[in-house]
């Protein structure tokens, strides 16, 4: 049963931050994470380019009301049930100490591995990052996907990795190959130009990445298809941002590295 001094820490913790989408909570000598619904859902401009581009790399069109995460924006009952679901398949998720219709009270496990790469020597993001390769190959190995692999979702804690925000739906509608490659494009556009790691050594980077997680997932042939119908997208995308790069200039070399290193993924020489 839950502690009923847990659920009054949490809703003053929410009270005293308003503006807050997520704050932490002290209890009992432990940490949680009080987590509210999401302000608004996508806007409409955003959720019909996405639903046309999966289209064209899929052929399956998805659900409007899926791509502005209508159910995130008005319950919280999709990322509780995932939690659970997750949490029972033995994929390394936070426990879900309670939930009611406008938070979800999760256990805090630590701090995102975006924000730890900030003050990590080389040495030791490239150590974490290929360990999180690995990682996310493993979940996928397991039939398993994350929905949004970027690096400001996962946690380490302990030197254990965590997975959190499952607001995401998509994956409920697509071949299982199409989740896992595009939680392997958002983790691998993550990390490139993250914090200290510059052009140069993100090009490194990120094939050592894609051999880690290929160890770990060595039945990757649907999701190598995926991503060959994927990089002539990537191709256009970066094609019509280039007139506009002096407004989106890492943007833009984010999407021209992955393309770079997709290429020599699929195509090696």
């Amino acid at each position: 049963m839950i502690d009923a001094g847990l659920i009054t820490a949490a809703e003053h913790a929410l009270a005293a931050e308003p503006q807050q989408r997520t704050v932490r909570v002290r209890h009992a000598g432990k940490n949680y994470i009080a987590k509210r619904l999401a302000e608004k859902p996508r806007r409409l401009l955003q959720t019909l380019f996405v639903r046309w581009l999966v289209k064209r790399i899929t052929g399956q069109p998805l659900p409007l009301r899926t791509l502005a995460l209508s159910e995130a924006a008005h319950s919280m009952h999709y990322e509780a049930t995932r939690l659970q679901s997750l949490a029972a398949a033995g994929a390394s998720v936070p426990h879900l100490a309670h939930q009611t219709t406008d938070y979800l009270l999760l256990e805090d496990c630590g701090t995102v591995v975006a924000t730890q790469l900030e003050g990590w020597t080389p040495a030791v993001w490239r150590d974490v990052l290929l360990r999180l390769a690995n990682d996310l190959g493993q979940l996928h190995a397991r039939g398993l996907w994350h929905g949004g692999a970027q690096i400001k979702n996962v946690t380490l804690q302990n030197g254990d990795f965590t997975r959190i925000d499952f607001e995401e739906n998509f994956g409920e509608f697509l071949p299982l190959s199409v989740c896992h490659a595009t939680d392997l494009i958002l983790f691998l556009n993550s990390i490139s130009l993250a914090g200290p790691i510059d052009k140069t050594e993100s090009r490194l980077l990120l094939p050592q990445l894609l051999s880690a997680y290929v160890a770990a997932h060595p039945d990757n042939a649907a999701i190598r298809q995926t991503l060959k119908r994927t990089l002539p997208w990537l191709r256009r995308l970066a094609f019509i941002a280039r007139p506009l790069r002096r407004f989106t200039r890492k943007s833009l070399l984010r999407i021209e590295i992955l393309i770079d290193v997709l290429d020599g993924f699929l195509h090696p020489r």
